[in-house]
């Protein structure tokens, strides 16, 4: 769990590939970017909790080069971006790829390497026999929702009040060790039309008593980004409209969002799968679901690591690629 030591293990009985919700049991869900397509939903029949134990300083990790690969392909994308960019038609688009590398260590090797250097992240790990194995270390809190104290058992109703929160994450730059990064109006910008986004989104779906937190700069690996927490209030039967407005945020899409939707679905010539996507675990009215972000995929012999970045009428082609790069550096270094 983000910012815990603890360790949580859901499995199920058998190899079932749930594509809803099951109804009154405890549940982990790993949602596909285009969240229509091949949910999987994994039955609590078993959990696990347990603390596991980072170390106290950080592992040495051998930071190698990685090759170039697909360069040509992201400025060709960058440029039909900003083409519609240029002419309005979209505001901001998160453009991505990915790359392969050889995997020399297990499964579980890497994972614990990623538990180890990146502890206050979201690390997970996902395998499901009919879907394949993912892992990651998401900083991004897609939405939290916990009863509000106002409910009790005397009261019982489908619609059980809840405090609702996520976060604007956007923006991004290597941190350099200073705690005074000075951001540019790209990045300022991205994160505002984030914030805006999910303030509008739960407004228009019935969620109240809105706060906003200051713009924060946040570490997340050797990446800093722009941050601002979001909180309202709701209820339990408002959970899959909530998500639904949210996800996904123009933090992994772009504004407008169908427009947006359909650049990178026509554009990126790649299926995104399971990246920009989310996770999550709930339970009873307890609901916490992370973006799939610094994340890979595990197949045979070879890890498939998927990166992006936002991108707006004020960005670089190069400026980005090296972002890309940089974030391709987070899970490579795990390998």
């Amino acid at each position: 769990m983000a910012d815990s030591n603890e360790v949580k293990i859901v499995a199920q009985n058998d190899q079932t590939w749930h594509k809803t919700a099951p109804d009154k049991v405890a549940y982990a869900v790993f949602s596909k970017f285009q969240s229509n397509e091949n949910q999987v939903y994994i039955t609590a029949d078993k959990t696990l909790n347990f603390r596991y134990s980072t170390p106290t300083s950080q592992p040495k990790i051998n930071q190698s080069i990685i090759p170039e690969d697909g360069k040509n392909d992201y400025l060709e994308l960058f440029e039909k971006a900003m083409s519609r960019l240029e002419k309005q038609q979209l505001s901001k688009v998160v453009l991505s790829r990915k790359q392969e590398f050889p995997l020399q260590d297990s499964d579980l090797e890497i994972f614990e390497r990623l538990l180890d250097t990146y502890p206050t992240a979201n690390g997970y790990f996902f395998y499901h026999p009919q879907v394949g194995k993912w892992l990651g270390a998401t900083p991004e809190l897609l939405m939290d929702a916990q009863s509000d104290g106002l409910y009790s058992a005397q009261s019982r109703t489908d619609a059980i009040p809840l405090r609702v929160s996520t976060m604007s994450l956007a923006g991004t730059a290597v941190d350099d060790g200073s705690l005074n990064h000075v951001w540019g109006d790209k990045e300022k910008e991205e994160q505002q039309l984030v914030t805006d986004f999910i303030i509008s989104q739960f407004k228009e779906s019935g969620a109240i008593d809105m706060k906003q937190s200051p713009v924060e700069t946040v570490q997340a690996g050797h990446l800093i980004h722009l941050r601002t927490f979001i909180q309202a209030r709701s209820s339990t039967n408002q959970i899959e409209r909530l998500l639904g407005a949210l996800h996904p945020t123009p933090a992994v899409c772009g504004l407008p969002r169908d427009e947006s939707m359909e650049f990178i679905v026509n554009n990126e010539n790649y299926d995104r799968s399971y990246y920009t996507g989310y996770l999550g675990i709930v339970n009873g009215a307890s609901h916490h679901y992370f973006v799939n972000l610094r994340c890979m995929q595990l197949v045979d012999t070879k890890a498939i690591i998927y990166v992006g970045g936002g991108v707006t009428a004020k960005s670089d082609a190069l400026l980005e690629y090296q972002e890309t790069r940089a974030k391709m550096q987070t899970m490579h270094r795990l390998l």
